[in-house]
């Protein structure tokens, strides 16, 4: 037995190492952790600094992350989530705005509507059990970009803004990601002429040739990947498949890639099937509404990658891109139980029979493009020197990676989680496509990565998490692009 001394003795070796591990500053035996980000003497002068070194900075939220607005009556479509509005979001009138037209023989590109983007949901407020929830958005990563020095609209900002640095990309994220791209570089063109004037007034330099860093997260890693590679060029008509020209390269120095589902993402298939519920005690959004968004389709896993398979014991893989199985399995927009939704969408067609046939015309449609989409972004080609290619994922949240169908009835059984960020897995953030059999523990990515930063966070949390925000300042301010060139091009 320890005598009262010994006992004394190691009660004060105990107190000791508890008090020590509570303080870090010249402590070996500290266990202190933090979430908060102190700046150094050099991250203060990168912060500080204007002048034509200092490249501007675009943020594209993910999918569900800009504000729409129906142009005709003002209504804000998505983007209110609380009281009267979160009932109002899906009454009738509501979903016919939120859902796309569709017509027969019209291309995806063709279809209008008066719904416009308003914004960026920088914060996002719900209503949980009667009470508000205010969730941050991209509020803490644009806030950040603030912090070191990335102005938003000068005018907004007071007089000491001599120009615009952070400029933040509101889209129709229910749209074909291809046509978002063309409008990216709009967008991107008007931004530049802006600054080459502001230079001009400012440093007297004409024409400089501005080049933008992108920090794009979820679906807008798609988006900005797709502008990279062709620029605002859409895809053939006849469903071949694009010369790749980093056209949109040109224009860009960085990117920043956010839980980016790269290889699609398998809740984005079943959502299509089985319907979304977006906040609790939410009304879901049903399959048909789902189903006119062009962009979910665009996500979902190339059939190459086994994310869905015929049986649990089988590794005989689903083609997720076939529309007569879509029919078969009653999936979606040809569930036939989706008729009454299809008639709020649709309420000048007024037979179910023609209600089908144009759904199903679309269906066939959105198959077809996200099939030669996500075979458009899987050539292994790696970037022109100057542009480089910076990605972020989580891992530490078991995440839905495949799923079995049972063709009897067409439902789908997740029978296989990963480690991600809850919608996207890290392998599918990567685009690793090395088979699971394969022996060899090495990635295999048609992406070429210039680096790759692991959190632990959830899909909408990366943008909040201060290790994100503090290694993205450093890879937008204080990393030196030719260093990061040389390393992703030996």
């Amino acid at each position: 037995m320890l005598k009262s001394k010994n006992i004394l003795s190691l009660a004060f070796l105990i107190l000791a190492i508890a008090l020590n591990g509570c303080t870090a500053t010249g402590s070996y035996n500290s266990f202190k952790t933090d979430r908060k980000i102190l700046i150094g003497d050099g991250a203060r002068k990168a912060f500080q600094y204007e002048g034509l070194e200092r490249h501007p900075v675009i943020v594209i939220p993910g999918i569900f992350g800009s504000r729409l607005v129906d142009s005709e009556s003002k209504r804000i479509v998505w983007g209110l989530f609380t009281g009267k509005e979160m009932i109002q979001n899906f009454s009738p009138k509501q979903i016919q705005l939120l859902a796309l037209p569709m017509a027969g023989g019209e291309s995806l590109s063709e279809l209008r509507d008066t719904v416009f983007p308003a914004g960026v949901l920088e914060r996002v407020s719900v209503r949980l059990l009667g009470l508000p929830i205010h969730v941050n958005g991209y509020k803490d990563m644009i806030d950040g970009l603030a912090f070191a020095g990335y102005h938003g609209d000068a005018s907004e900002n007071g007089t000491d803004v001599k120009y615009q640095t952070c400029f933040t990309f509101g889209y129709d994220w229910r749209r074909d990601i291809v046509d978002t791209a063309k409008q990216l570089d709009v967008f991107i063109q008007e931004k530049k002429k802006y600054l080459q004037k502001k230079y001009e007034e400012l440093y007297g330099v004409k024409d400089y040739d501005v080049k933008f860093d992108i920090v794009a997260h979820s679906m807008g890693g798609l988006i900005t990947r797709y502008y990279l590679r062709y620029g605002g060029e859409a895809l053939p008509q006849d469903g071949s498949l694009p010369a790749v020209t980093w056209k949109g390269a040109k224009n860009v120095r960085k990117a920043i890639i956010v839980g980016t589902p790269n290889a699609g993402y398998l809740d984005a298939f079943t959502e299509l099937v089985e319907g979304m519920l977006f906040a609790p005690g939410a009304p879901k959004i049903q399959p048909a509404v789902l189903g006119t968004f062009p962009s979910l389709y665009e996500m979902m896993p190339p059939a190459s990658l086994g994310m869905v398979v015929r049986d649990k014991n089988t590794d005989e893989k689903v083609d997720l891109y076939d529309p007569e199985l879509w029919i078969q399995m009653r999936w979606g927009l040809a569930d036939p139980k989706q008729d009454k939704v299809l008639g709020t969408i649709l309420p000048d067609v007024k037979s179910s029979e023609k209600r089908r046939e144009v759904a199903l015309d679309h269906l066939r449609k959105c198959l077809k493009r996200a099939n030669q989409f996500t075979d458009a972004m899987r050539g292994d080609q790696a970037p022109p020197q100057g542009t480089t290619l910076h990605l972020f994922l989580g891992e530490s949240i078991l995440t839905n990676a495949v799923a079995s169908l049972n063709e009897k009835t067409g439902k789908l059984k997740v029978i296989k989680q990963l480690p991600g960020d809850g919608k996207v897995t890290a392998n599918s953030a990567l685009f690793n496509e090395r088979p699971v059999e394969d022996p060899r523990p090495f990635m295999k990515s048609p992406i070429h990565w210039s680096s790759v930063t692991f959190l632990f966070a959830a899909h909408m949390g990366i943008t909040s998490d201060p290790v994100f925000v503090s290694n993205m300042l450093y890879a937008l301010l204080l990393e030196a692009s030719e260093r990061s060139v040389s390393q992703s091009n030996p």
